[in-house]
């Protein structure tokens, strides 16, 4: 009877024993398809810029969208916020910087408050070439120095991640003006001019003599309309695409600073992707880089023309004598971009 017993008590301890395992097989598998699932989860990406939907920059972010999500196979899809709906380019910073926005678009000229030697390729007449497609070819080449990678080395200090290589053109700016043509640089003294709020962009005109307004893009046709100012400076397919002509009169080739869009994204969002999903981003952004300036490039071509059947007067202006009207310009940016960093881009086209 004690055998039989403690046969029957072992035989209950296996039962129990091989329950428990089975229990916890059961669980282990369940946990093991809550991570794959979890691994299957769309990343949802915030890209958000201040152009307008027709822009060349605009397009450009969808066709980076496009990009991602083909080359990550669905895993990762990027949403194109534009127009300024989250904020102007500072705000967009801001928020990038915080995670917020894992992705933003802005200006040389504006990301330079945040990223001082970014100023540097602002500077009037800095990119050398004596048309925009020799500028653009100029600035590609810039891009692979060490030189202008040093400003994704400091990007990264202010929580920012940079992509040296991702050239996004937009090109020469132009002075437009509603009551006088622009010819030389003593006909920027007392002229009321918006620009991007960016000591880059207000910096030359002050120097100019100019009474400068900085103001967010989406504001600039009514304030244009109502004469709060009388003139703003931007790419030909800018003012074509925000319709300045129906406010501006004249269109002054004053070619005073070549923009150029530095894409940044958030360190922190960057820091959590995979070294694949870093690759994708990378090659997605220099890829779409290279779309958007090729219709940049064009827009500003065909858009000069445009503006002209749209009733705007096309102005040639004196070169030599804004060219030297701004030479000191870059004295103001020396101690936050570093002495000796503008001779070092000079440097670098050569």
């Amino acid at each position: 009877m004690k055998i039989k017993k403690a046969l029957t008590f072992v035989a209950s301890s296996l039962l129990m024993l091989s329950l428990v395992a089975c229990s916890e097989t059961q669980e282990s598998s369940t946990n093991s398809n809550s991570s794959n699932e979890k691994s299957d989860e769309v990343m949802k990406i915030k890209l958000a810029h201040v152009t307008n939907d027709q822009s060349a920059i605009h397009k450009g972010a969808v066709k980076f969208a496009e990009l991602v999500k083909e080359k990550s196979d669905g895993q990762m899809e990027v949403e194109v916020i534009p127009g300024g709906q989250l904020g102007s380019e500072k705000d967009l910073i801001e928020s990038t910087q915080i995670g917020t926005v894992q992705i933003t678009i802005p200006s040389s000229a504006v990301l330079s408050n945040f990223v001082p030697k970014a100023s540097v390729l602002t500077l009037p007449y800095v990119i050398k070439g004596n048309n925009e497609r020799e500028k653009y070819q100029t600035f590609v080449k810039l891009a692979k120095t060490d030189a202008y990678k040093e400003i994704g080395t400091e990007a990264e200090t202010v929580n920012l991640v940079a992509f040296p290589e991702a050239v996004w053109w937009v090109g020469d700016r132009h002075v437009t003006t509603s009551k006088k043509p622009v010819k030389t640089p003593e006909d920027v003294k007392g002229l009321k001019i918006r620009t991007p709020d960016a000591t880059a962009h207000t910096e030359p005109f002050k120097i100019m003599g100019a009474n400068v307004t900085p103001m967010n893009i989406s504001e600039v046709y009514m304030s244009l309309k109502t004469g709060t100012i009388e003139a703003q400076e931007n790419s030909i397919n800018q003012i074509y695409t925000n319709k300045f002509y129906e406010v501006q009169k004249y269109v002054n080739l004053t070619g005073h600073m070549t923009q150029n869009e530095l894409p940044v994204v958030s360190l922190q969002w960057w820091k959590g992707l995979s070294d694949k999903q870093k690759k994708i981003v990378t090659e997605a952004m220099n890829e779409s880089g290279k779309y958007m300036s090729e219709l940049q490039l064009k827009a500003n071509e065909e858009e000069l023309n445009k503006l002209k059947d749209a009733g705007m007067e096309v102005v040639e202006v004196n070169l030599k004598a804004f060219k030297k009207a701004t030479a000191d310009t870059y004295k103001t940016f020396e101690d936050k971009a570093g002495k000796g960093y503008y001779e070092k881009i000079i440097a670098a086209q050569k």
